[in-house]
């Protein structure tokens, strides 16, 4: 059975809880949950639309960029210039601790924002990533983490939309604390000047964070998965789908193409990561599906993660964006 899975492994992941209005920089301890790593001297910026100067959404003082989700959003100072080794991290207690072995669906966003003349920000680098802890940690003033981060995202990012990340992971022990942003010092880190003519620092934009276990069962027939299709459901009132378990492109035309189907009628957004956070495929033909393939090269059976997307209107303010994701085989 392919299973819906749960927020409740991570408080506030997009920041909405808040403790007051922020109404400067540097006050990411108003985001219920959250700390700064306990550093003394690093500064993460909580960022609201009902916020006043330079913390308010959209225009912020390091980039325009409206919230992925909700009202608000975090701004890390991730790395400055080259051999500065400077670092600002997010940090969070989970719900509770994630099962030895079992698969989660661990996920983020993250944008640049359109670049302004005055900000001191366009710097990009790779190697961004999330580190799991049994035990929380603690940055040093403004000096990297050197433990090594379990999920990262190998390539420089550099947008000013946002851009999702999604990976699966599997604990190898009972973790109760995510940290996130650059770890280790510059030596191995590629830092490159996307905007300005002298930018200071690499700032990062990021918008909910999820953790969500991901259960799958499949029926055995004479030692083959059997595709199962689910109906999936997020929550009382939202949109259903209806969601294979695996599919098989080996072209007899029988299960082809892995293909969600909607139960109603509506725009909506497919995306399909491998097991290291790739997006292998993108589409909102919602008839197209997608046949295995990745830049015209056959993908590698095993576990992928399926993301659906789509706006639920609202009768007042914004329309509401919902995700859901579940996981499923490519057998080949």
């Amino acid at each position: 059975m392919c299973q819906l899975a749960s927020y409740a492994q991570l408080h506030n992941g997009s920041f909405e809880a808040i403790s007051s209005m922020p109404n400067g920089l540097g006050q990411w301890q108003r985001a219920l949950g959250w700390s700064n790593a306990g550093s003394s001297e690093s500064t993460p910026d909580l960022l609201h639309y009902d916020a006043i100067d330079a913390c308010d959404l959209p225009e912020t003082s390091m980039g325009i960029v409206d919230s992925y989700d909700g009202d608000a959003a975090m701004g890390l100072a991730i790395c400055g210039r080259p051999s500065t080794n400077q670092r600002e991290y997010i940090s969070s207690e989970l719900n509770g601790p994630l099962q030895v072995g079992k698969p989660y669906a661990v996920g983020f966003r993250m944008a640049n924002g359109q670049h302004t003349p005055t900000s001191q920000a366009g710097l990009a680098v790779d190697k961004i990533g999330l580190y799991f802890s049994v035990n929380p940690v603690i940055q040093s003033g403004t000096q990297p983490i050197s433990y090594q981060p379990q999920l990262k995202i190998e390539s420089v990012v550099y947008s000013a939309e946002w851009q999702t990340y999604i990976f699966t992971f599997y604990p190898e022990e009972p973790y109760k604390y995510i940290t996130f942003g650059l770890f280790g010092d510059d030596s191995d880190k590629s830092i490159q000047i996307q905007r300005g003519n002298d930018p200071a620092v690499a700032y990062y934009f990021v918008d909910y964070l999820t953790i969500e276990s991901l259960f799958s069962d499949y029926a055995e027939v004479d030692g083959e998965r059997d595709p199962i299709v689910e109906q999936v459901r997020p929550s009382e009132g939202a949109r259903e789908f209806f969601i294979p378990n695996t599919f098989t492109p080996n072209g007899d035309s029988n299960n082809d193409k892995f293909l969600p189907i909607a139960a109603s009628e509506g725009n909506w957004t497919l995306e399909i990561f491998s097991s290291w956070g790739d997006k292998v495929y993108s589409s909102n033909q919602n008839t197209a599906g997608w046949d295995g393939n990745f830049q015209g090269l056959a993908c590698s059976p095993g576990g992928y993660v399926w993301q659906i997307t789509y706006m639920e209107e609202r009768p007042t303010g914004r329309p509401v964006r919902r995700d859901m994701r579940g996981m499923f085989h490519l057998v080949r």
